[in-house]
């Protein structure tokens, strides 16, 4: 049931990398299954450019993924996964699950990455500008984030031969994907012999919801946005808003509105719903805990 979710820029590599760790663990009789954005029915490269259609393609992808973490084997999630938030997501399905988990993380160059594109079937490529856009809005793992680690990043070029780091004499290009350094054995150790994850109160599944427990998330996630809204009429971008009630503060990167406040409030209470708790306390945190990862 170990997740390995695999994320970096467009165009960068990534499936010959999946490619290679599916070979690795299936040279130590590890059962896998790789999940890929384009497995999805209606998958396109043009989706990127489409909100409703990506988010169609991420809640699909999400989707698999929890089903397929029900059956004894390693699943290799093989997408963009740029979204922090949305590998903070995953990472909860491994929680549930009580695994080994990890991310590996691919990261050439932005030309890196259009000349990766250019060497694709012409059916495969990624239209003119998207990969501009999708560097732009790729959220980088941070590994000071429990769901970030740990963290493998695979350094991507164009050398097509495997580098010797002693050898003081080589191009400083880092090697293509299918020579790149990928840590397969340090990534298949830990992953079949690594610390499990474990779940806690905000990931054990409750059977019955205590009578108050809506009352109470509903206040007091309301709570949390009033306050916000207050706050950042007087606060200096790259303030840390303090939350009355909460262990860390909210970092005030730009103006909120409400709509937008709400939007990430009722997604909370939706997540929520699936583990009920009712300490105020445990609430706050959670949902500044959330809020945190999504208001970038």
């Amino acid at each position: 049931m170990p997740l390995i979710i695999v994320t970096g820029h467009p165009a960068s590599g990534k499936s010959t990398i999946v490619n290679r760790l599916a070979e690795k663990f299936k040279e130590h009789g590890k059962e896998f299954q790789i999940v890929r954005d384009d497995a999805y029915g209606s998958f396109s490269r043009s989706n990127y450019q489409n909100a409703n259609k990506e988010k169609d393609l991420r809640s699909w992808i999400r989707s698999e993924v929890q089903q397929s973490l029900t059956k004894n084997k390693v699943i290799i999630c093989d997408g963009l996964n740029y979204i922090k938030g949305y590998r903070y997501e995953l990472f909860l399905a491994a929680k549930m699950s009580k695994t080994t988990y990890c991310v590996v993380q691919c990261t050439p160059a932005a030309a890196t990455c259009h000349w990766l594109n250019e060497q694709k079937a012409p059916e495969e490529r990624y239209p003119e500008g998207v990969i501009d856009q999708l560097l732009m809005r790729y959220e980088k793992p941070d590994t000071k984030f429990r769901w970030e680690k740990p963290l493998f990043e695979v350094k991507i070029g164009r050398a097509e031969k495997t580098i010797d780091s002693d050898d003081m004499m080589v191009d400083l290009e880092h090697p293509a994907p299918r020579f790149a350094q990928i840590y397969e054995e340090e990534i298949v150790e830990w992953i079949c012999n690594g610390t499990e994850l474990t779940e806690n109160q905000s990931t054990q599944t409750v059977p019955l919801a205590p009578s108050n427990f809506l009352h109470e998330l509903d206040r007091s996630t309301q709570d949390v946005v009033t306050v916000l809204l207050n706050a950042q009429r007087t606060a200096v971008r790259g303030q840390n808003l303090q939350i009355p009630g909460a262990r860390d503060p909210v970092k005030f990167l730009k103006l909120r509105t409400l709509p937008e406040l709400n939007r990430l409030r009722h997604q909370f209470v939706n997540m929520s719903k699936k583990d009920p708790e009712t300490d105020k306390q445990k609430i706050i945190d959670g949902f500044v805990d959330f809020l945190n990862c999504n208001l970038r």
